[in-house]
């Protein structure tokens, strides 16, 4: 299993109770090429912030290493820092 698979696994909880998926993190992310607009489209129609970022964070665990650090940098970019900071110090 790749690292970043473990990371998101490890802190799941975490990051689906705190990320917040509406806060241009998405645009963030398909502007940088991380998620497709099927994908974006997908993670939108969850119906609560919950399955929203359940959805987001099962996305970006197929992704590759490259795309997964994207991930940690739309954090950062759109004022998570704190969940960036997590997934970075493992």
């Amino acid at each position: 299993m790749p690292q970043h698979m473990r990371l998101i696994q490890t802190h799941f909880v975490l990051l689906s109770e705190k990320m917040d998926p509406d806060s241009g993190l998405l645009t963030h992310l398909y502007s940088k090429d991380v998620i497709t607009d099927r994908e974006k489209e997908t993670i939108k129609a969850g119906t609560t912030f919950y399955d929203r970022n359940e959805e987001l964070l099962s996305v970006i665990m197929r992704k590759t290493d490259a795309k997964f650090r994207e991930f940690v940098e739309a954090l950062r970019a759109t004022g998570m820092a704190d969940l960036a900071d997590t997934l970075e110090i493992n």
